[in-house]
């Protein structure tokens, strides 16, 4: 929503000068939330919280200048610099909100969220209608996988400014990742109606629709938001997944006409040439196709700069802790976490078809379809395995810890499934803290599921074994290892469900799936593609269109490119 910056200033005065400091105080605070480094705002800011009556700083810079600096070192992301700096105005100034919000922001910018949760929480301690910062509180809440509290700290921004059209937007994105598809879309809507021109917002309700199977709504949206901000990146890589692209196809040249930018981010280059990988691949070009899915891979191996050894560390960690004989727990645990629902963990690499699995469970009235949780792997991560022997301690802990998140979704199903992949890892962990869990292994062809891997843009940062082609033949290597492993020291617990047999043979391997799963035949499963629950993965896509078969020969259309890995995948 526009403001005039010179307007507001003014009124701020008026009302400082007549008494009424909390209006002024709000006032400055909406100005340095749109202009940080507005120098009058920053100043009257000062004179209302006294801080000209602390002492001034060894350089004897004043307070406002030195703001200025920090939030200048932030812009230009010199995060390190500017978090020395914030720390000693901050030892300065411990009352100044402006700089605990800063000092969140910057933190945030680190990877620091804990710490930036600590500063924003500090700026809302100080001034409680602070709605700029309830709002970044509640980002930072979010990337700590704390949803149900940033959607507190959304709520609370909005109830102190109503027509705040980021909390609307990121209330939203709070709301679709705890599946509240309708309540987020709601949010969307609200954040457009005080932002017309928020292409965010519109790239979101995109995402929202194309979770929900509604391409063509979410194509809509997704072309909304480029209209609206032709560089968009993650637009352009968002449309890239929903859309066919064909010959001259004028997405295609906007596309091009952006990569070439020397402002673009590393990020926002990564995305654009995965997008370009997917629309040259539609359009038939495999040569080009593979150079812009080579680049987009290439950038994103510089930036996570992923090694191979800590992997082959961890798998051989696991299999040496599970060569012991570990105690198991007896049963019924005494428990704080009462939970009846069976977990049903569908694992495997990425990109073998665990979605599809999902969905087609997901389908029976008697399973809740989760999706992709973070919860199992963060419950194994608190505990000290990697330096204790797998004991009863740990077993208790990540038991009750995973009961009680899936316990908080607050589903009613007797069965729930958690479709996170790399679970493969954690099988001895499932075996002994959930003895009754059942177990689906998705297996694909080798080439098929490592191109598969190599060709998708992951926003997650735990697949940085996909962005090299001998990195992910590598990883496939070391996941049959483990899997041999499980087999032999859990021999029958593991269902194994072959891909392509399931795309081949649907009725029959479907009712042998429910069957292991301890779950009676019901015919919808077969109509898998009609569910309309939200699905958040590359695969959102295909698993609302029926059975098809052939998606695991693609590879060879790239086979001339792609020999080396093939070759390092001969044997399996």
């Amino acid at each position: 929503m526009s403001f005039s910056v010179d307007q507001s200033i003014r009124k701020a005065e008026r009302f400082a000068k007549s008494g009424k400091t909390d209006r002024a105080v709000k006032i400055y605070r909406d100005v340095i939330a749109k202009s940080p480094a507005d120098k009058r705002a920053l100043k009257g800011l000062k004179t209302l919280n006294n801080t000209e009556t602390l002492p001034a700083l060894p350089d004897q810079v004043p307070f406002d200048e030195q703001v200025k600096s920090l939030v200048t070192l932030y812009n230009q992301g010199q995060l390190k610099d500017a978090l020395r700096l914030g720390e000693t105005l901050i030892s300065k100034y411990p009352k100044t909100v402006i700089l605990h919000n800063l000092l969140g922001a910057i933190n945030a910018g680190l990877g620091h969220l804990k710490k930036a949760v600590e500063r924003y929480k500090s700026a809302v301690q100080i001034e409680p209608n602070f709605a700029e910062a309830h709002n970044n509180l509640g980002v930072a809440l979010k990337g700590l996988g704390r949803h149900s509290d940033s959607v507190e700290s959304y709520t609370r921004a909005l109830k102190l400014k109503p027509d705040y059209a980021e909390a609307h937007n990121n209330l939203g994105n709070a709301l679709r990742k705890l599946g509240e598809i309708d309540d987020a879309l709601d949010s969307y809507a609200k954040a457009i109606k005080f932002h017309p021109e928020f292409a965010q917002a519109y790239n979101n309700i995109g995402n929202a629709y194309k979770e929900l199977g509604k391409v063509g709504t979410a194509i809509e949206n997704y072309t909304k938001a480029l209209a609206i901000n032709p560089g968009f990146a993650e637009a352009h890589s968002n449309l890239s997944t929903v859309k066919k692209y064909k010959p001259g196809d004028i997405q295609i040249v906007k596309m091009l006409n952006q990569i070439e930018h020397e402002s673009l981010s590393g990020k926002d280059k990564r995305r654009l040439n995965f997008a370009l990988g997917k629309a040259y691949g539609d359009t038939g070009d495999q040569e080009k196709s593979f150079s812009f899915l080579s680049e987009g891979n290439r950038f994103q191996k510089l930036e996570l700069k992923y090694k191979m050894s800590p992997d082959q560390a961890l798998f051989s960690k696991i299999k040496s802790t599970f060569s012991n004989q570990i105690p198991s727990l007896n049963f019924p645990v005494n428990s704080h976490v009462s939970n009846t629902q069976k977990p049903l963990f569908i694992l495997g690499m990425p990109r073998s078809g665990t979605s599809l699995v999902e969905q087609i469970l997901a389908s029976h009235s008697k399973v809740h379809g989760a999706g992709e949780l973070e919860l199992l792997n963060q419950c194994i991560q608190n505990t000290s395995w990697r330096s204790f022997q797998f004991n009863e301690e740990h077993q208790i802990s990540i038991r009750e810890t995973y009961l009680l998140g899936l316990k908080n979704m607050h589903t009613t199903e007797p069965f729930i499934t958690d479709k996170m992949p790399l679970n493969f890892r954690w099988l001895g962990f499932i075996r002994h803290a959930f003895p009754e869990a059942k177990i689906v292994h998705v297996t694909r062809d080798a080439r098929a599921t490592c191109w598969s891997i190599f060709k998708t843009f992951f926003n997650a940062t735990g697949l940085g074994f996909s962005n090299d082609l001998h990195d992910v033949s590598e990883y496939y290597k070391l996941y049959i290892d483990l899997m041999a492993f499980w087999r032999e020291q859990y021999p029958g617990w593991i269902y194994d469900l072959d891909y392509e047999s399931l795309t081949l043979n649907q009725d029959e391997e479907t009712r042998k799936l429910l069957k292991s799963m301890e779950l009676e035949w019901e015919p919808q499963c077969l109509a898998f593609h009609k569910n309309s629950r939200a699905v958040r993965t590359a695969s959102a896509t295909q698993v609302r269109q029926k059975m098809y078969q052939g998606s695991s020969e693609e590879w060879r259309k790239y086979e001339r490119f792609i020999a080396p890995m093939i070759q390092n995948l001969k044997a399996f």
